[in-house]
């Protein structure tokens, strides 16, 4: 069951608080579950490498990023420099990355963590290390299959 708190609203405005509540949240949750096998809750292995297979090489680079320090936190800006990409970049392809996350997987929430960091105005990103390990095991992968010379 979830926590609650009281939160004092203005009398004319509890049906704006009733209407935000009802809806679907906007973001992923600031903290998933991990399951046995060390993945967010919902997600397993093979979903995880779908996902990562039919990701841009934008958003596999910013997988990549996370990935490498995962279990702690890492703002936009760090994985926008680790990953050779703006900020502004990084933000941008979160949009997609949340529509297929939803669309083609029928997942709510990201493989990862996401949280606001509202005292220093940032969003940080943390991945489970199962989850880190496999994406970086891809990332191998995939650099290992692109300097192979084709027959």
């Amino acid at each position: 069951m979830p926590d609650f708190v009281s939160v004092p609203v203005p009398v004319g405005r509890v049906q704006e608080v009733y209407e935000l509540l009802a809806r679907q949240p906007t973001r992923p949750a600031a903290h998933q579950a991990v399951t046995d096998d060390g993945y967010s809750e919902g997600w397993n292995q093979a979903l995880l490498d779908r996902m990562f297979i039919e990701s841009s090489g934008a958003m596999r680079r910013i997988l990549q990023a996370i990935a490498q320090r995962s279990s702690t936190w890492v703002t936009t800006n760090e994985i926008a420099e680790a990953s050779g990409l703006t900020a502004r970049q990084v933000v941008a392809s979160f949009g997609p990355f949340e529509k297929r996350v939803r669309g083609r997987y029928g997942m709510s929430r990201w493989p990862f963590d996401t949280r606001e960091f509202v005292d220093a105005g940032v969003f940080k990103y943390r991945m489970s290390a199962e989850t880190g390990s496999r994406i970086l095991a891809l990332m191998a992968e995939v650099e290992r299959h692109e300097k192979t010379p084709a027959s």
